[in-house]
């Protein structure tokens, strides 16, 4: 496996991550911490698994480390909607073009602050195939795209489906937000497993 910064975009560089001989491509969109260490070891986790995977930048550089200034953060984000959104397609573009990537369909695995834009792209685009959402305000997906939910049972911030839509929707009971996440308090190993389990099946069967 490979994991590098890609340098040939003019934006911030985008995290890449793919095994040796390539793979099926998945885009990862990181939550309102931005690009940090977690985001990447789980693209580094999903190659070695098989998959190329590309995680764009979203915020510039910035990585926030506290609930207070990660949401006043985000609310100056949401104000730029349009320039964050075209960083995803741009991001989409460009995995889609690597040489190592087999496939013309990507997945897409968006965590809490990603989910509307994986949500967004994937209704624009016919080059989606899934889209995965981990603790978002995303309870589906478009005609034609594969969808996964995972919800914390006992969300602050995203309230679960009371009645999930597909059999592809998973509540974690007792789990709280970034519960994904070994780097919060909140995390929980054993959820963290059984949802990160249940996303590389998903992706095996509708990323090809």
């Amino acid at each position: 496996m490979t994991a590098h910064r890609n340098l040939e975009s003019p934006r911030m560089p985008d995290y890449v991550a793919s095994p040796k001989g390539g793979g099926p491509p998945v885009l990862l969109l990181h939550t309102w911490w931005g690009l940090n260490q977690e985001i990447k070891e789980l693209g580094d986790r999903l190659a070695a698994d098989g998959f190329t995977v590309v995680a764009p930048d979203l915020f510039d550089g910035n990585v926030l480390t506290t609930i207070e200034e990660a949401d006043a953060h985000g609310q100056q984000m949401d104000a730029e909607h349009e320039r964050i959104a075209g960083i995803v397609t741009a991001a989409l573009d460009e995995l889609l073009a690597r040489a190592d990537v087999r496939g013309d369909r990507a997945g897409i695995v968006a965590l809490s602050f990603g989910g509307w834009y994986a949500r967004q792209v994937a209704d624009q685009r016919n080059d989606v195939a899934a889209l995965v959402s981990i603790y978002s305000d995303v309870y589906d997906a478009p005609d034609g795209v594969a969808y996964q939910g995972h919800f914390a049972g006992d969300d602050q911030f995203v309230a679960a489906p009371s009645e999930p839509a597909t059999d592809e929707t998973h509540l974690y009971p007792g789990t709280k937000h970034w519960f994904m996440e070994s780097d919060r308090p909140e995390h929980d190993a054993d959820a963290r497993e059984l949802a990160y389990g249940r996303v590389v099946e998903f992706l095996r069967r509708h990323v090809t």
